[in-house]
């Protein structure tokens, strides 16, 4: 997974990954079109971590689990959350801005 953003909260840090899925004969959505995610991470050190290492565009492993849940929205209509709870990742590889120039 790619890192998209990278969103820093009281409690929890929340990033949006993104990442293309592999062809399939029955699956009716485009190779070439990423799936975007939403993480969420509550604990502490982790989230520095992540914070301290990680940016835009870095090619990352995350190991975690699916939590379900449902709230109230403002509008009083009852909505699903999926979240994916991480509880450690890897760095595969540091995304780099262009070429440098010598």
């Amino acid at each position: 997974m790619r890192i998209g953003t990278i969103k820093p909260y009281e409690k929890a840090l929340v990033l949006t990954v993104f990442h293309t899925l592999d062809a399939h004969p029955v699956s009716p959505r485009s190779p070439d079109r990423p799936a975007w995610n939403t993480i969420v991470c509550f604990k502490r050190p982790l989230r520095d971590q992540i914070a301290d290492h990680l940016s835009p565009g870095d090619l990352c492993h995350f190991h975690g689990y699916v939590r379900t849940g449902t709230f109230t929205d403002d509008a009083d209509a009852k909505r699903r959350a999926v979240d994916l709870v991480i509880q450690r990742f890897d760095l595969l590889h540091k995304h780099i801005d262009g070429p440098t120039d010598p």
